[in-house]
């Protein structure tokens, strides 16, 4: 069965609500709906009959209701986890209260196979469709909207948003995309689980946020979708318009067939997938991390198609392995300029070391850092810095660190070109903490930071794809 078209304004009040209801929140699952809500700046209200429930909802000063249909104001967005047998009566009194949008986390339905799951979703699709409802899911985690308050995980970020929106078949994806964000810097406008799609999909959340002001980057995370013309014309479309990250689940035999237990969807040829996603101009990824590591690169750096690297810091060894990695990835990592040569070998006469590219000098101070990026920023061979940087060094002298941080602000505020850092450390679990604060402080400078070689030139590989083809190229 194909989705349905509902208006844009329908779906903006439903992802954008004034007030919010949890029915069927319990003491046993530690209240993890209304707790998560807590943030919300809207009214908040609880739907519960459970005598055992009530007290701990009521300790947490959220006015209890035995039916939706008792909250004496308007509902715009309802969270339903009751047991299945109950879902299609509480949607019931969504549907009459005129509520905007559900997320039903209640599970079940076709993911299960049986037939009294398929004849309980058919129910419910019925139902949510005759009413023009926009209901996220069943068999989902809904919706987190972070400058509203609306979260689905308490440990979430609130209060801010940002210019990602995500939309995932899978609530564990959602719910890890959206700490991995938090985690790296990036800011989200929304994130949509969908779960098993009954009334919107993939392509009708594809193009709701295509024309979201407030979006200017799409992630996917897709095991399926139900009309393959549409997404893939939509996507295109889009394309031109801002950048649609896709990762695409049930690349395997076997992951085709944990995606029909999991959403019920049919998990089409990953080749088809693959060839698609190229002639539409979307980027591809394979994880969470991959998805995490090229968003960081889009939200932060300038924009930029040129794929020549000049690479700066570490030892030989380590300068040989960055450019290993660079070059693998189908980057560049090119000889300098004459002109660069030339004013890099005065400056190494002093100092010594290697610099046809890599720079392989380690424990630079502010101004060696200075003098290497004015260098190298200004070559016309290089497209894109990229910087190793030592955790230890900024727990020896967090100056001195910082004095590097601002050499590359620098760098790319006069020229304009990208720069990105790699933090390397032998012992990254002893130094956690050190990388941590490294790495928060290369966020507050928007200087996107990689924990490997690999996981750096991947990232910038696939931006500098992404700007080519829509450049033509």
């Amino acid at each position: 069965m194909n989705s349905v078209r509902i208006a844009k304004e329908r779906i903006d009040r439903a992802l954008n609500p004034r007030s919010v209801a949890v029915v069927g929140d319990k003491k046993a699952s530690g209240y993890m709906w209304l707790r998560s809500m807590s943030t919300f700046q809207g009214d908040v209200y609880s739907v519960q009959i459970d005598p055992n429930d009530i007290p701990g909802i009521e300790e947490m000063g959220v006015p209890n209701y035995s039916s939706l249909m008792d909250i004496p104001n308007d509902v715009d967005y309802v969270v339903i986890a009751v047991p299945r047998r109950f879902a299609g009566l509480v949607l019931n009194d969504c549907v009459s209260k005129g509520v905007a949008g559900v997320g039903m986390f209640t599970s079940g339905f076709a993911e299960t196979g049986t037939q009294e799951g398929l004849e309980a979703q058919e129910t419910i699709t019925t139902m949510a469709r005759d009413a023009d409802l926009v209901l996220l899911g069943p068999n989902c985690m809904g919706l987190y909207n972070p400058a509203l308050g609306v979260r689905f995980s308490r440990d979430l970020a609130a209060g801010q948003g940002g210019p990602v929106s995500f939309v995932s078949q899978s609530g564990g994806h959602a719910v890890s995309f959206s700490a991995a964000a938090q985690a790296n810097g990036i800011g989200i406008n929304k994130v949509v689980s969908f779960g098993n799609g009954v009334v919107l999909e993939s392509t009708d959340y594809l193009e709701y946020f295509a024309q979201d002001d407030q979006t200017e980057f799409i992630a996917m995370y897709i095991e399926g979708v139900k009309d393959g013309r549409r997404f893939f014309e939509l996507l295109r479309e889009t394309t031109f318009k801002k950048p649609v990250v896709i990762w695409k689940g049930g690349q395997t035999e076997e992951g085709k067939r944990a995606t029909s237990s999991h959403t019920g969807s049919l998990a089409e040829s990953m080749d088809t997938w693959d060839v698609l996603i190229r002639q539409c101009g979307a980027i591809r990824v394979d994880s969470v991390t991959e998805l995490a590591d090229v968003l960081k690169a889009l939200v932060t750096l300038p924009r930029s198609s040129g794929d020549g690297v000049g690479l700066i810091g570490g030892t030989g060894g380590q300068s040989v392995s960055m450019t290993d990695s660079f070059a693998k990835s189908g980057l560049r990592v090119p000889m300098f300029s004459q002109d660069s040569l030339d004013k890099l070998g005065e400056f190494f006469q002093v100092i010594g070391a290697s610099y046809l590219n890599p720079v392989d000098v380690g424990g630079m101070n502010r101004d060696m850092t200075e003098t290497c990026m004015d260098i190298l920023s200004s070559d016309p061979n290089v497209d894109v810095v990229a910087m190793q940087m030592s955790p230890s060094g900024f727990s020896r002298d967090p100056a001195q660190i910082e004095g590097q941080i601002d050499a590359l602000v620098s760098a790319r505020e006069t020229t304009g070109k990208p720069v990105v850092t790699m933090l390397f450390s032998p012992d990254p679990y002893g130094e956690g903490e050190a990388l941590k604060n490294l790495d928060l402080k290369l966020q507050e400078a928007r200087i996107p930071s990689y924990p490997t070689y690999d996981r750096a030139a991947l990232a910038l590989k696939r931006i500098v794809d992404y700007r080519r083809f829509h450049d033509g190229a």
